[in-house]
């Protein structure tokens, strides 16, 4: 009788852990479903917004109307060729930008490692905005981290064609490898010259976030 009740606690263990694991299984389906459902329309996040900056901004970390991001669909033909990339994408962010070549920087973003030297004006960053809660800005927005960033970490490059995007690695780890790549620190650099791109950031269902540049 005890060897009976032994045998059957061990079937019902096993049979907790398959529903747990189908459980789980089921829950990350779920999430990965709704993320894609959610790209399929225009969905801003409902925390936090999203803007350009770099020479061409001023290097601005607050709202400013010509600066912010548009909120678009995976679906938006404008990034087509990004579509799959983007399948888990819970929102996404685009903004046309145009350097200008007739009035440069008068600095060059450098990354030896991989020989591209661009003027100042081809560099883009991302400053994510959050609610003012302390009422201080008219636009209800405030500075809450500039991406990429020591504190925000990197971003997955959607686009290594169009845009050099430096390693995930702390000032001092690039500066000791000497290897010209940069640092997590440093300026994501259009690479594909004179043109208008689509700049294009997004956050992914596992809350990581990726950018890329379509030329238009």
């Amino acid at each position: 009788m005890k060897k009976f009740g032994v045998i059957l606690l061990a079937v019902m263990l096993i049979a907790g852990v398959t529903v747990f694991s189908t459980s789980c299984a089921s829950n990350q389906a779920a999430d990965a479903g709704t993320a894609r459902a959610a790209a399929e329309v225009a969905t801003p996040d409902p925390n936090f917004n999203y803007r350009v900056t770099g020479q061409f901004a001023g290097w601005g970390n607050l709202y400013e109307e010509e600066f912010m991001m548009e909120n678009v669909a995976r679906t938006d033909p404008r990034i087509a060729s990004l579509s799959e990339a983007l399948v888990d994408a819970l929102y996404i962010y685009l903004y046309e930008y145009t350097p200008d070549v007739d009035n440069p920087a008068g600095w060059n973003v450098d990354y030896p490692g991989v020989d591209i030297s661009v003027n100042g004006n081809f560099a883009v960053k991302f400053i994510r905005l959050k609610p003012d809660l302390d009422e201080f800005e008219d636009s209800g927005w405030d500075f809450d981290m500039w991406i990429p960033s020591t504190e925000s970490g990197g971003m997955a490059n959607l686009t290594p064609d169009t845009i050099y995007m430096p390693p995930d690695r702390p000032d001092e780890v690039a500066a000791a490898a000497g290897d010209g790549l940069g640092s997590v620190n440093g300026n994501p650099a259009l690479i594909q010259g004179a043109n208008t791109y689509y700049v294009v950031f997004a956050v992914m269902s596992d809350r990581s976030r990726a950018m890329g540049a379509i030329v238009k």
